[in-house]
């Protein structure tokens, strides 16, 4: 069963070692994989959705933090084990993009909305890290998230103050 999406050809072909020691793990050699796909049996594309389903696995994996710019605001997360950690930035003023925006400095003159949250997966870590990716979330580095985690601090503590 499809966890996740097929790999295309090009990236089979890419990886097509690794795919090779797939088909020697599960007792398929050369000779019987070249029948297998001349007879078009249902067994290759078993096997490619198998494949595809370890190797994007695999790589959700390493993946810890997203984020998703629109013009209304940014919102990164961070995938931990067990659970999904957001913080949400957003700005009243409807003129301004997000999207638009090339340096911090662009954003400094805004009133801005700082927000963290967490929630469990209801799903797999996994799946929940691909379907957020299919939504348009991009993979961002620690600092990044980082830089977001300490400006929302800073705003907690200009809250208290």
């Amino acid at each position: 069963m499809l966890k996740y999406r097929l790999l295309t050809s090009e990236e089979l072909r890419e990886l097509e070692e690794e795919f090779k020691h797939f088909l020697i793990i599960n007792q398929i050699y050369d000779d019987e994989w070249k029948l297998l796909n001349q007879q078009k049996s249902q067994k290759v594309e078993e096997l490619i959705v198998l494949f595809s389903n370890l190797v994007i696995e695999k790589a959700l994996k390493k993946i810890a933090f997203l984020e998703i710019i629109t013009n209304n605001g940014i919102n990164a997360f961070y995938c931990k084990e067990n659970e999904m950690e957001l913080i949400g930035i957003s700005t009243e003023n409807k003129q301004f993009d997000f999207t638009l925006v090339k340096e911090s400095s662009d954003i400094r003159n805004q009133s801005l909305s700082i927000f963290k949250t967490s929630k469990p997966y209801f799903k797999t870590r996994e799946i929940e890290v691909f379907n957020l990716i299919n939504s348009g979330c991009s993979i961002i580095s620690s600092e990044r998230y980082k830089k977001l985690e300490l400006a929302y601090n800073l705003s907690i503590k200009q809250f208290k103050n």
